[in-house]
């Protein structure tokens, strides 16, 4: 796949209201997951390996092999580190047996806004989207909330 084409991806990624707004709330910075998509979207769409430094070369901002490794690795870290937490609170007793009850509900309606998106009918689908768009948005909200964390 050629350079360009990656770079596409990434910059669509970018555009879509949704990830601006999970972006935002996670504690990932805008560079590592820039870096994280790179890096899974090269290993999937790639029959050969792909060197860091030709992946620093998809990022918007050019960097080098050594700054893009090191975002990469701070990216996973943040990553692992956030399952960790959750997997803490929940066995302090701060979610109940199924913590993971109201983020499954949102990952189906992602699942269900990007296939919308990813469906040649976009504009037949308008106003499904903008529905699905303000549902999202709510649940995002809800969850990013401080006190919707407390004892079960």
């Amino acid at each position: 796949m050629a350079s360009e084409e990656y770079q596409n991806i990434v910059r669509k990624t970018f555009q879509d209201p949704i990830t601006d707004l999970l972006l935002k709330n996670s504690n990932l910075t805008r560079t590592q997951f820039e870096t994280l998509v790179i890096d899974m979207l090269t290993d999937i769409m790639s029959d050969e390996k792909i060197s860091f430094y030709q992946k620093s070369l998809f990022r918007g901002k050019k960097v080098s092999r050594g700054s893009f490794s090191r975002s990469l690795s701070q990216a996973r870290g943040n990553v692992i580190s956030s399952i960790f937490t959750i997997v803490l609170l929940s066995y302090i007793g701060v979610f109940d047996a199924k913590p993971f009850d109201e983020y499954y509900v949102l990952a189906e309606k992602l699942k269900e806004y990007v296939s919308i998106i990813e469906s040649r009918e976009l504009k037949a689908s308008r106003d499904i989207l903008n529905q699905i768009e303000d549902e999202l948005i709510e649940g995002i909200g809800r969850l990013a909330t401080p006190t919707s964390i407390k004892i079960m």
